[in-house]
């Protein structure tokens, strides 16, 4: 019985912290108003979250974690593959995966618009650079599998590799900032692969652009 009382206090603070988050931002939500709000005092709070960010991860990271767990097993069944094999389904596997990420953006979609939109970039940061270093990672398995020379060359260093990927990702979520309903988000995002794997295709195929 204790058990589920406890479990029962938490997820009752979680959601209104996450009302609280939404409402008025990381900087201006109040431990007190979470409290009254969830029929609690704030030590009931401070029994479980010893300050603010803990309850912000305790209500965030979860959620986070989970899309970059499902990248990385999606980045990993690629990555098993031959490097041959690689080069001949990279597009089926991305027009697979994307909508399917962007299907869990959508499910939990308050807890990212908090995320992205709260003000609290510390932990938007860690999360950002986690889907980039799992990105990247890919990236680097793919040329090494499949024998290409756009880091011997010189056409892509670890640095630029980073870069790019951190600007696909901040562009994907601009989706979730500007409330963008999930059917046109897809369509969004699949142009803006589009427009990066057209890039990526110099920097694979050594192709020359005019600028």
């Amino acid at each position: 019985m204790m058990a589920k009382r406890i479990e029962g206090v938490t997820e009752k603070l979680l959601a209104c912290a996450k009302e609280e988050f939404l409402t008025n931002g990381y900087e201006n939500a109040s431990l007190r108003v979470i409290a009254e709000k969830a029929g609690y005092t704030k030590g009931v709070i401070y029994i479980r979250y010893p300050d603010k960010e803990s309850l912000y991860r305790a209500l965030v990271e979860p959620v986070a974690d989970g899309l970059c767990d499902f990248l990385q097993s999606a980045l990993n069944g690629f990555q098993s593959l031959s490097g041959e094999e690689q080069k001949a389904n990279e597009k089926d596997y991305a027009d697979g995966g994307f909508p399917r990420f962007i299907a869990y953006i959508y499910e939990h979609f308050d807890i990212f618009k908090i995320l992205l939109t709260s003000g609290e970039t510390q932990i938007y940061q860690e999360f950002l650079h986690k889907l980039v270093e799992i990105d990247t990672a890919c990236t680097t398995r793919f040329i090494e599998q499949t024998h290409n020379d756009a880091f011997t060359s010189g056409r892509l260093t670890p640095e630029l590799a980073h870069i790019l990927s951190c600007a696909f990702y901040s562009g994907v979520f601009e989706v979730v900032i500007h409330d963008v309903p999930q059917e046109k988000a897809n369509e969004h995002v699949s142009r803006l692969r589009r427009f990066y794997n057209a890039g990526w295709r110099t920097i694979f195929e050594g192709e020359t652009v005019d600028c």
